[in-house]
């Protein structure tokens, strides 16, 4: 039985060191020997930047455009950008970027002329050099070339390309009372204030020409500012049928300040020709980045959880038990449509932006219910933690059409998110908030969505986690049950052509996401552990793993008289089959209040997350050879642990945790190296064995602007050991021995950017390391080291960057007392190390 607590580190200051010097690279000829190819190449670029000036000039939108530049494949790391000679950031500013590599700059046309200049003084063959060293000739091909030779091609963003859906199915989302907003337009940059004396660069011309045209659809056109993406704005853009003046939202910074929109609820105009129009002419202009359609918003999949019928108990209600008095207990925000009066005893506070007639409490009591009661009505193996869970109910997913109860749309119901967040937050110290409201729109492969922002926003401001659901399949869309045999399985998914992506907000990179997996059930076509057939996959972007975990959603079985395998209570107590993603979520809210109720609330949001994340277990039958891939796009990191089992460890193992800020040094941000020596017991000879794991969150600074790569700062985590030869200064020198989890096995060969960035997830802000270790190495002596690195258009943030880092040593024979060895040699060392479990007892909780 684990009886060791995990050991929190103290004083992880006292390990911040500068890092070491490294050498600045090199410039990379991409045309090595084909000096030929690389003149042609060239010559296209010049002759395309020609064709843009000629279009700038033409348009009626004002002097200046945006530019896409698509880097080659093999120039995706940060030291091959354009933009130290080429794209120089004071006159094309990197504004953002879609795809890896795929990047976007403001192009005034005053300077458009002196980047073709420049293109075109690459050198068409490279220079050879003499190595000083050894006297060897080698090829030193300039930043020019290097930098032309790393484009793949420049272009002005095409109007096509700016909007994916029809208008047809605009008008049949509008006429749905779940849709909450118009349409959604990203604009490429905010305008500054303090541009708008001098317009040598043309953007404020660009805004006044946006406005003109905004203003130009007439009657009951209304555009506000939904939220702004750090650098990038989103406009909310409806077609009513009000005779009002079209209005701006003067927070835009355009021109015109003496216009407001009105904020009372107001019908679309479906006329499908007015709405085509004016797409059409939005994506012509070049301030236009994007237009997405109207958000829609769900909480359950309705024909899907018709699909069971089933009765998994009597109806009469069951008697449910009223919180200890000066107990404590777990305490949980439920974002949802309210909790129904049976639970009453449990709920702490009521948020009251809507009418109690406005809410239908059916699915928000199902999902507190599994809170509360989720182990007296299911088994500890479907609901781990103990019954017994505060809530703060916040009803904000109303019965009726959203926009007569959001008439500024999208953004008013983020805004009262926020506030009830804040609330919750301030008067009961809630800081897990489970949101089962999905919009109805998977996840774009190459866009970082307004609502998962925002919730990172909120998640930041507050210190507080979203528990946040993978969204569902229809009926019609579910997939076949999982099968036994993994060739099968890996068949059907290669041939499978329905989309199945995770829906927004599940993305979000501040929050955990949850899929759904069958519970036990006597449907035996529907495997325990496996993905059920309605939960959504990811990553849906083009980075990271999403769902973060997965957790039991009730079975998607059809057959009479199935049991689903979950159960909570509804509005009268009566136990009732659940069945979605969206009760797969409460079951790791559950978990993550219950951690930090343990320690007492001293954990930050990365340190809960990294502890969730550390603890959680693959399911078996997704363990097996060749489903790796699948396991990550349904199951994320695994099915959670215990709230015991992830503060406790064996005799065999130790866990020791960091929570710490990586800030800014002298020249370059600080490192955490952390020196210790490998359990005495797995030494022999020098010989290291034994096994690592590794967990790494961190909250970087996030730029939506910047699509898929969106993060701005990637941390590393690394275990190196120390090797028999010396640096040449003759210093220690230690090499990485652990491996990303994810990442393919290479037989010590070099691995390419991208696989870094698909499997290896660098530039992903939750991280996971491993490795068996047999006889390995010559010395016992070993570092855990948190390093670095800033985007090639991005600062490290004056304020650092809070981290939480997880190291696990074990025995996988389970013999080795390794606990008390290493609690022993740390207790020994300068290392400050106290029990998690007891360490923030004495403080107050925040």
């Amino acid at each position: 039985m684990p009886n060791n607590p995990v050991q929190i580190i103290l004083n992880d200051t006292d390990f911040h060191r500068a890092p070491d010097p490294g050498q600045p690279p090199r410039p990379k000829d991409f045309f090595a020997g084909a000096d030929k190819a690389f003149v042609t190449h060239r010559d296209r670029l010049a002759a395309n930047v020609q064709k843009i000036i000629d279009d700038v000039k033409e348009s009626p939108y004002g002097p200046a455009t945006y530019l896409k530049v698509q880097m080659r494949p093999e120039a995706l790391a940060k030291s091959y950008r354009p933009i130290f000679w080429l794209l120089k950031p004071d006159q094309f500013p990197c504004i953002g970027a879609e795809s890896v590599g795929t990047l976007y700059f403001r192009s005034p046309l005053i300077y458009l002329r002196r980047l073709k200049a420049r293109i075109e003084e690459a050198e068409p063959s490279v220079r050879i050099a003499t190595r000083q060293r050894d006297g060897k000739p080698y090829p030193s091909p300039s930043r020019k070339r290097a930098e032309v030779g790393a484009i793949e091609a420049i272009t002005i963003p095409s109007p096509t390309d700016k909007r994916n859906f029809s208008t047809a199915t605009a008008m049949r989302m509008f006429a749905d009372p779940a849709t909450v907003s118009g349409y959604q337009i990203d604009l490429f940059e905010a305008l500054d204030p303090q541009e708008i004396a001098a317009d040598a660069t043309g953007l404020t011309e660009l805004y006044r020409s946006l406005e003109r045209l905004l203003l130009s659809f007439g009657p009951g056109t209304r555009t506000l500012l939904s939220v702004r993406l750090a650098r990038m704005p989103v406009l909310e853009f409806q077609l009513t049928q009000d005779d009002a003046d079209p209005v701006v939202d003067n927070r835009l910074g355009l021109i015109r300040s003496d216009v407001s929109p009105a904020r009372a609820p107001t019908l679309i105009d479906l006329n499908a020709d007015r709405h085509e129009a004016a797409l059409n002419a939005l994506q012509d202009h070049p301030l236009v980045r994007a237009i997405r359609p109207p958000i829609r918003l769900q909480l359950i999949d309705t024909p899907i959880t018709a699909a069971s019928n089933a009765t998994d108990a009597a109806t009469k209600p069951i008697l449910l038990p009223k919180p200890a008095q000066d107990a404590r207990y777990p305490i949980v925000g439920v974002i949802d449509s309210g909790v129904g009066e049976i639970l009453d005893p449990w709920v702490l506070d009521r948020f009251d932006f809507l009418d109690a007639e406005d809410y239908d409490k059916e699915h928000g009591t199902m999902v507190a219910g599994l809170m509360t009661v989720g182990q007296q009505i299911n088994d500890p193996s479907i609901a781990p933690e103990r019954d017994g869970c505060m809530i703060v109910d916040i009803p904000l997913f109303p019965s009726g059409p959203f926009r007569e109860l959001y008439p500024d749309g999208f953004s008013q119901f983020l805004a009262e998110v926020e506030q009830a967040v804040r609330e919750a937050r301030e008067n009961h110290g809630v800081r897990v908030f489970n949101m089962s409201i999905n919009a109805t729109s998977p996840v774009d492969r190459h866009t970082y969505s307004s609502y998962a922002a925002e919730l990172d926003r909120i998640a930041d401001t507050y210190g507080v986690v979203f528990v946040n659901s993978a969204g569902n399949l229809s009926h019609s869309e579910a997939r076949a049950p999982w099968s036994p045999k993994v060739s099968e399985v890996i068949r059907y998914f290669a041939n499978r052509t329905a989309p199945d992506t995770i829906f927004k907000p599940a993305e979000s990179v501040r929050s955990i996401s949850v899929g759904a997996l069958n519970p036990p059930t006597i449907d035996l076509s529907h495997r325990d552990s496996t993905p059920t057939v309605y939960t959504r996959r990811g990553p849906g972007l083009q980075v990271g793993v999403k769902p973060d975990l997965a957790a039991f959603g009730g079975t998607g079985s059809t057959a009479q008289d199935a049991s689903t395998g979950l159960t909570s209570i509804d509005c009268h107590g009566a136990v009732t089959p659940v069945i979605g993603t969206s009760f797969a979520a409460p079951l790791v809210a559950r978990s993550l209040a219950g951690l930090d109720a343990a320690t007492s609330g001293g954990l930050t949001p990365e340190a809960l997350r990294a502890m969730m994340l550390h603890n959680a277990v693959m399911p078996q039958p997704l363990r097996k050879r060749g489903l790796g891939d699948l396991a990550r796009q349904f199951a994320g990191f695994g099915q959670p642990s215990s709230v015991q089992n992830m503060l406790e460890t064996d005799d065999h193992q130790i866990t020791l945790l960091f929570q710490s800020r990586l800030e800014t040094g002298e020249k370059k941000p600080v490192i955490l190296r952390f020196p210790f020596s490998w359990p005495q017991s797995l030494v022999s000879g020098g010989k290291c064995s034994g096994r690592a794991r590794i967990t790494l969150v961190y909250a970087p600074p996030l730029d939506p602007a910047f699509g898929a790569e969106f993060v701005r700062v990637n941390l590393e985590a690394s275990l190196k050991q120390r090797q028999a030869r010396n640096a040449k200064d003759g210093s220690a020198r230690y090499t990485t021995q652990i491996d990303p989890k994810f990442l393919p096995k290479r037989a010590n060969l070099a691995v390419p950017e991208k696989a870094l960035i698909d499997q290896g997830l660098k530039w992903w802000p939750a991280k996971q390391y491993g490795k068996i270790y047999r006889g390995h190495g010559t010395s016992s002596e070993w570092r855990l080291e948190v390093t670095s690195l800033v985007r090639a258009e991005a600062t490290f943030p004056a304020e650092g960057i809070p981290f939480a880092v997880l190291l696990t040593i074990d025995d996988p024979d389970g013999i080795a007392p390794v606990f008390q060895e290493m609690q022993q040699a740390l207790q020994a060392s300068a290392a400050q190390m106290h029990a998690l479990q007891t360490v923030f007892r004495v403080r107050p909780r925040r």
